[in-house]
């Protein structure tokens, strides 16, 4: 009778159907949602998280993911994740705003000198205990961050002069901060969801827009842009994110399973984000699209320019919590 049960046993684990090694972390069959396409580094560190959590429960947790806004919009995804009727999500930290107002932080303009400086942030003490307080006080529980480089700015308008910006129709999240930014560059800013961009381009109704090159190849922008001026305005810092309450849910030896493929999610992303950028801006010039840079002088004035953000971000969310921000940054 033993040995006809370690058989069943054993098949059971080839099967999938139980874990190896007896360990049992529940079986649970969650869906994943994002709005940016199959070709991304939000969408390869979602699909690297399911493979590992299906591998190492044995089988009993799996992850349903649905790129490309097949579940909605950006801001109806996050919503959807935020009430638990998705699990899991992933987006970029704009797209968190309206839930966590603190995400806020990182629309300050110029805030990095360097994506390694971005990314030793983003693995922190302040980005693992620190901003996930202040998720999970929304009912989000932040599993990692990652990272597609810097937002740059594309156009159809020759613009390697910041003054070139000027009256250009230049689509924005729908996010006041970027708002604020791109109008004080004497760009008219106009809010626009993501899966309505391409269209936007191609007829003309806009001159241009800001992503990642990672955003801009996956949608084809470069295919109705002319020129990608690199701003370097923003990090395009990519959240990661599960239904707070069903975290909280899970079973201890779950939540650490969780976890430990998160963390090595999250690593396996950033070096496919540091080979993507490359890629991305050579398939953008072979398109024929021209990258232009503005002058030190130009870039000085564009931070100069971001301080109208700074001054929201404060008032909005108050002194102490930009002031332990930029310190965490400064003490890197």
């Amino acid at each position: 009778m033993k040995k006809f049960l370690a058989l069943l046993l054993a098949a059971a684990v080839i099967a999938g159907v139980v874990p190896a090694f007896g360990e049992d972390y529940g079986t649970y069959d969650w869906v994943a949602a994002m709005s940016v396409a199959d070709t991304t580094t939000n969408y390869k560190l979602m699909v690297k998280f399911a493979e590992l959590l299906k591998e190492k429960s044995g089988g009993t947790i799996n992850i349903e993911i649905y790129p490309g806004a097949q579940l909605g919009t950006t801001t109806e995804f996050t919503e959807a994740v935020v009430a638990g009727s998705i699990n899991l999500g992933s987006g970029m930290t704009t797209d968190l705003v309206d839930f966590v107002p603190e995400m806020g932080l990182f629309d300050l303009p110029n805030l990095f000198t360097s994506i390694e400086q971005m990314r030793k942030l983003l693995t922190s003490d302040y980005a693992r205990v620190t901003v996930n307080k202040y998720c999970e006080a929304a009912g989000v529980h932040m599993l990692g961050f990652s990272d597609a480089g810097f937002r740059q700015l594309t156009s159809n308008k020759k613009t390697d002069k910041l003054s070139d910006l000027a009256g250009q129709k230049i689509r924005v999240m729908t996010n006041k901060y970027h708002i604020a930014y791109w109008n004080a560059t004497g760009a008219s800013a106009v809010p626009l969801q993501f899966s309505e961009l391409f269209m936007a381009l191609q007829q003309g109704t806009i001159d241009g827009e800001e992503n990642p090159y990672m955003n801009i190849v996956g949608n084809n922008i470069q295919e109705v842009q002319k020129y990608i001026i690199e701003t370097n305005h923003l990090g395009h810092i990519i959240t990661f994110f599960m239904n707070g309450e069903l975290y909280n849910s899970l079973p201890e030896n779950t939540k650490k399973l969780v976890d430990e493929c998160a963390a090595e999610a999250v690593e396996y992303a950033a070096g496919v984000a540091s080979e993507s950028i490359a890629v991305d801006k050579k398939i953008c010039l072979d398109a024929g699209c021209q990258i232009l840079e503005f002058t030190p002088e130009d870039h000085a004035r564009l931070r100069e320019m971001g301080k109208v953000v700074y001054d929201m971000i404060r008032k909005d969310i108050g002194d102490e919590k930009v002031d332990t921000l930029l310190k965490a940054i400064a003490d890197l």
